[in-house]
C-alpha cells in the first residue's frame, strides 16, 4: 500500500508532537506507513528529540526527519515532504497537522475511500479534545464565509455521519494519492500558513474531482496550537478569492438537505434554523415542564435551536448564574452571529471585570451593527447570489427574524 505520512512542525514537540507521534505508533500499521516529519526551523526539543525519538518509534526505514533552516511555512513544508514520499514509491500520500491523535483503525477507511475514482482527497471526522464535532466538511455562505459545518455538534448526529461529498475539506488530516497530488499541482506556496488547503481542494475541484470526510475515522484535533497561526487571515483570503473567484456557495444547499432552513437575519448574517415545526415542538415541550437541564439536553440534540438559548440563557440570568450565561450566550453568537446575540453579549459582559473583555464584546457589537457593514453584506449577497433561485428564499427568511427570544 505505502503511505507517506508528512508531518509539516514548528515547535511545540512536548505538547503536541511527540503525543502525535506516540498515538502513530499505537494505532497504526507501521510496515505500511514512512513518517516524513519537516521542521521549519524549531527552537524547542524538537531541534534535539524529533530525530532519534522517531526512529526509535518508527525504526529506520520508517521515518525522515527533515530539517530546514528557517521557517519556510506550510505549504512549503508539506510539498518538502510529499517529494521525499514520491521518491520513495509510496502510493499515497497523507498530510497530518502535529496537533492530532488518532485513534484505532483510522487508516483503514481513509484508503478504502480512495477506491472511488472520483474521489480527489479524503479527511476522518475530527473532534475537539472534549468530544464534539470541530470538521466534518468545511462550506461556503451565501456571502462567501468558509467554515466547518456542524461544529461543535456530538459526532454521533444523524448530519454529522451523512456520508457525502464536498468540495473542500480540511488539511489537518488529508490523504490523496502521490501521482494524482503532484499532477494537480501539491500546495500553492504564496499563502502565509491558511487557506493551502481550500486553494489545493478547489483546484482537485477544477480536475473534477470532490473531496469526502469519512465518520468512520475518528481523529482528535487541538486546532490551530501554532503561535500566530491566524496573523495572515485576510491576506489569505484576498488571495485565495483572486486564485480562485469561482468558488462555490453551498452551505445553504447542506443545511436544506439535513432538513435545516438557511436564514438570514435582518442584518443579513447567514445561519442555519430548526424547521419552523420542530422549532415550536421543542419550545412547547421545553417550556411545558422547563427545567434547565432539560433545556441543555434539547440543544445537545439540536444546536441549532436557536430559542433555546435564550431560554436557557434568561434561565440561567435569573439565577444569578451570570458566568454560566455567558458560556451559553458565546455559543449563540457563534451560531448566529445576530444583533439580538450580540447586545445580550455585551450586556452580560458588563457584569464582570473583565473590562478588556467587556469592550472587545462591544466593539465587535458595534462592527456589526454599523450601517455600512450591513450594506457590505446585502451587497456581498446580491452579487453571489441573485442569479440563484435561493436568493429569493434567502430574503424570504428574514421575516422570520423577530424579537420572540431573539431570534425568530
Amino acid at each position: 500500500m505505502g503511505i507517506g505520512i508528512v508531518i509539516p512542525v514548528w515547535n511545540l514537540w512536548e505538547k503536541m508532537t511527540f503525543p502525535c507521534l506516540q498515538s502513530l505508533v499505537k494505532h497504526t500499521q507501521l510496515a505500511d506507513i514512512h513518517v516524513y516529519l519537516v521542521d521549519n526551523a524549531s527552537t524547542d526539543k524538537t531541534a534535539t528529540h524529533a530525530e532519534k525519538m522517531g526512529r526509535s518509534l518508527f525504526g529506520e526505514g520508517h521515518f525522515t526527519y527533515i530539517r530546514n533552516q528557517e521557517n519556510l511555512g506550510f505549504a512549503v513544508a508539506c510539498n518538502q515532504g510529499a517529494e521525499e514520499a514520491r521518491k520513495d514509491g509510496h502510493e499515497y500520500i497523507l498530510f497530518l497537522n502535529n496537533d492530532t491523535v488518532v485513534t484505532r483503525n483510522w487508516l483503514p477507511p481513509l484508503v478504502k475511500a480512495l477506491d472511488n475514482p472520483r474521489v480527489g482527497m479524503v479527511g476522518p471526522l475530527l473532534l475537539f479534545p472534549n468530544g464534539t464535532v470541530q470538521h466534518c466538511g468545511v462550506t461556503v455562505t451565501p456571502i462567501q464565509q468558509v467554515g466547518h459545518i456542524y461544529s461543535d455538534f456530538q459526532p454521533t448526529h444523524p448530519a454529522v455521519l451523512r456520508k457525502r461529498k464536498f468540495r473542500i475539506i480540511t488539511g489537518a488530516v488529508l490523504l490523496c494519492r502521490t501521482e494524482q497530488f503532484f499532477a494537480v499541482g501539491k500546495f500553492f506556496e504564496g499563502y502565509k500558513n491558511g487557506m493551502e488547503d481550500i486553494d489545493l481542494c478547489y483546484t482537485y475541484v477544477e480536475h473534477e474531482c470532490m473531496q469526502q470526510v469519512v465518520p468512520e475515522s475518528i481523529v482528535y484535533h487541538h486546532t490551530s496550537q501554532t503561535p500566530g497561526r491566524l496573523n495572515a487571515d485576510m491576506h489569505n483570503s484576498k488571495l485565495l478569492f483572486a486564485r480562485k473567484p469561482h468558488i462555490i456557495p453551498d452551505a445553504h444547499l447542506y443545511y436544506a438537505q439535513d432538513g435545516y432552513v438557511p436564514a438570514l437575519t435582518k442584518d443579513f448574517v447567514f445561519y442555519p434554523r430548526l424547521a419552523e415545526e420542530k422549532r415550536k415542538q421543542f419550545n412547547k415541550t421545553v417550556l411545558s415542564s422547563y427545567s434547565d437541564g432539560l433545556c441543555r439536553e434539547y440543544l445537545l440534540k439540536e444546536p441549532f435551536w436557536h430559542d433555546g438559548y435564550q431560554i436557557l440563557i434568561r434561565s440561567l440570568t435569573k439565577q444569578g448564574r451570570t458566568e454560566e450565561a455567558l458560556a451559553y450566550c458565546q455559543r449563540a453568537v457563534s451560531l448566529c452571529f445576530s444583533k439580538h446575540n450580540l447586545l445580550l453579549l455585551a450586556e452580560l459582559a458588563s457584569k464582570f471585570e473583565d473590562k478588556v473583555f467587556c469592550e472587545e464584546v462591544k466593539q465587535s457589537a458595534a462592527r456589526q451593527l454599523n450601517t455600512e457593514v450591513v450594506k457590505g453584506y446585502a451587497q456581498k449577497l446580491k452579487s453571489v447570489m441573485q442569479r440563484d433561485a435561493w436568493y429569493d428564499k434567502l430574503l424570504a427568511t428574514q421575516e422570520l427574524d423577530t424579537e420572540e427570544f431573539g431570534i425568530y
